[in-house]
């Protein structure tokens, strides 16, 4: 690793215990580091694809709009969340809104949007919902398998007070 670069952590953050647990573990190991880190939250919302069918497309565009207006409120719980680390690490906040699964937009945002290296990707264990998840499966599955970098899987448990030995 460029001892200039920072070490560049994103973590996939909903509402679910599991991403509040990913943001934990994260904040955590930032305290930890003596080096220089970038902690970065990334909110992904996950849309349906339209069709060239004008009968789905309009059961796919109130659909998205319900994922929209959740997703606001999600959006907000989980800043609220992220707000105690505020005087403990320095963030960035990235939302992002694309069509398909989690897990591919994910992916292709940390492949093409981040101009150094990603060193460790954390990421709840967590699976789409409704039809997403028969089809796309757990988001860290499809992580693990996709990206080059180290995923680390939170389970819906991490306490930080669990690190305190380790001092």
């Amino acid at each position: 690793m460029d001892a200039l670069r920072p070490y560049t952590i994103v973590v996939r953050i909903d509402s679910s215990p599991e991403g509040y647990a990913a943001a934990e573990y994260a904040a955590s190991l930032c305290l930890k580091l003596k080096v220089k880190f970038r902690l970065v939250f990334l909110f992904v919302v996950a849309l349906y694809r339209r069709t060239g069918l004008q009968l789905i497309n309009r059961q796919t565009d109130q659909m998205n709009a319900d994922i929209r207006e959740d997703a606001e409120n999600e959006m907000v719980r989980c800043k609220q969340f992220l707000s105690r680390f505020e005087s403990l690490v320095q963030y960035e906040w990235i939302s992002i809104k694309d069509e398909g699964n989690i897990g591919p937009i994910i992916v292709r945002f940390i492949k093409d949007s981040f101009h150094t290296p990603v060193d460790l990707v954390v990421v709840g264990r967590t699976a789409d919902v409704g039809i997403k998840k028969i089809v796309g499966g757990h988001v860290s599955d499809y992580m693990l398998a996709n990206l080059s970098c180290p995923v680390m899987v939170v389970k819906d448990t991490y306490d930080v007070s669990d690190d305190e030995g380790d001092k």
